[in-house]
């Protein structure tokens, strides 16, 4: 038997050698090369575009595996990019005060004497008040360079972006409507005339209300992205690039409130209690680093037109600072001395998720006998920034009413010091808003290659 076994074991090793190196001398198609096997084969063959004086290449061959869209020259392209932005932006959580139609408390039409404020507890076809976005300007600007090989670019990013969001909530005396601050620590002090006799908390002081409110939000948005890619073809008309990068995230915040008039007024005494205004200031900011990834889709239609859509994520890890400062200062007596209520700060680490979109249309052709490259290319961008609201809010419960019978007291001093604006009982209610917040709008990008 061993003589019939080993002859039969040469015969398997010399077939199977035979065939290894038949196949290192024949390409994908089973074709024999010859020469050198470790010569690059040449590129695919490219269709030119039918529309001159167009001259991009719109796909290889159908058997070709996926040949890079760039670089353009014989010697890899330098890549300018520079981008026009106008969006909008909003967050969720920024309501600043709720528009109530129950009757002002200080309305000549209140019922008498002293102002009965338990109406105000019970919302009648109230509405929330947030800030409306506003449309505002920004830019992007981005230097790369695309390799010879194997179409591998690299490029650098930076987009910049300010927005702004106001609103305001005004209610006249004289309707049923009344504002009831949202953002708000303040617990008035009631003074009353000699001979009105108020108890319980059924008066000022008792329910937070105001006859103005008012909000400006800004934010300040910068993103460094630096991202390594290769753009190619996987069909006659359509071309995609993933990437993968970095990305450095700079998110700052800040919002002012201002509230008058209501708790923050006299009670039809001038010499009691001293006219005020409620000023909240709000820093919410956010900076950090971390890994992005992509995907960047042309699909063309010919003579250089395409629709692009695009798609990235990341994951920042950074630094959240918050900030809450609120103060109280005369309306009309100088000098304007504030009072602080409540001031409070916050850091901490943690890492948040950041989506990116875009989808527009584009036109891209070559100039100077296809030695340089343009693209203009006009979409609808968003970029969701998630969890980005930390802000507290801060408010007085159960606040005690303090009674003054004494009109020769007066709540300011001959040098104009606040002496009586508020009183100190009560406890502190602390809510967190959360929200994420999100940038979106239209985009005109111009991209050079040279």
């Amino acid at each position: 038997m061993r003589k019939i076994y080993l002859p039969l074991a040469a015969l398997t090793v010399l077939g199977l050698t035979a065939v290894a190196s038949a196949a290192r001398n024949t390409n994908a198609h089973g074709k024999p090369i010859h020469g050198d096997i470790c010569v690059p084969s040449k590129p695919a063959v490219c269709y030119p575009d039918d529309c001159p004086p167009c001259q991009r290449c719109l796909g290889p061959e159908n058997f070709a595996g996926n040949p890079p869209l760039c670089p353009k020259g014989c010697n890899g392209d330098f890549i300018a990019t520079v981008a026009g932005l106008y969006w909008s932006s909003h967050q969720d959580g920024m309501e600043y005060a709720i528009v109530n139609k129950v009757q002002n408390p200080l309305a000549p039409t209140a019922p008498t004497p002293g102002p009965v404020l338990t109406p105000l507890n019970q919302l009648s076809e109230a509405e929330y008040k947030r800030p409306s976005s506003k449309w505002d300007w920004g830019f992007k600007m981005g230097l790369g360079y695309c390799s010879p090989c194997d179409g591998w670019d690299v490029e650098f990013l930076w987009t910049w972006y300010r927005g702004r969001n106001h609103g305001r909530a005004n209610c006249v005396r004289n309707v049923n409507a009344t504002v009831l601050p949202l953002w708000s620590d303040f617990a008035a002090a009631n003074a009353n005339a000699p001979g009105i006799v108020v108890t319980g908390v059924d008066t000022i002081g008792g329910v937070l209300f105001a006859d103005n409110a008012e909000m400006h939000w800004k934010l300040k948005l910068n993103l460094f992205d630096l991202e390594l890619g290769r753009a190619f073809w996987v069909s006659r008309y359509l071309a995609i690039r993933p990437f993968v990068g970095l990305r450095f995230a700079s998110i700052k915040q800040h919002a002012d409130i201002n509230y008058n008039g209501g708790s923050w007024n006299a009670i039809g005494i001038p010499t009691e209690q001293l006219a005020l205004i409620d000023e909240v200031d709000l820093q919410n900011n956010y900076r950090g680093a971390g890994l992005r990834a992509g995907l960047d889709t042309e699909w063309n239609f010919g003579c250089g037109f395409a629709l692009y859509g695009n798609l990235a994520a990341s994951i920042i890890y950074g630094k959240f600072r918050v900030d809450h400062v609120e103060q109280i200062r005369p309306a009309s007596i100088t000098p304007r001395t504030p009072i602080e209520i409540l001031d409070t700060t916050e850091h901490f680490r943690v890492a948040r998720p950041i989506l990116d979109l875009a989808l527009g249309v584009q036109w891209s052709t070559m100039f100077c006998s296809c030695k340089y490259g343009f693209t203009a290319m006009f979409g609808y961008e968003s970029h969701l920034f998630f969890d980005q609201n930390q802000l507290w809010r801060v408010s007085r419960v159960g606040a005690i009413p303090v009674l003054t019978v004494n009109p020769a007291a007066p709540a300011i001093n001959p040098i104009g010091t606040l002496s009586r604006p508020f009183n100190l009982t009560g406890n502190n209610l602390f809510k967190q808003t959360r929200g994420s917040l999100d940038t979106s709008g239209w985009t005109l990008t111009f991209r050079f290659d040279f």
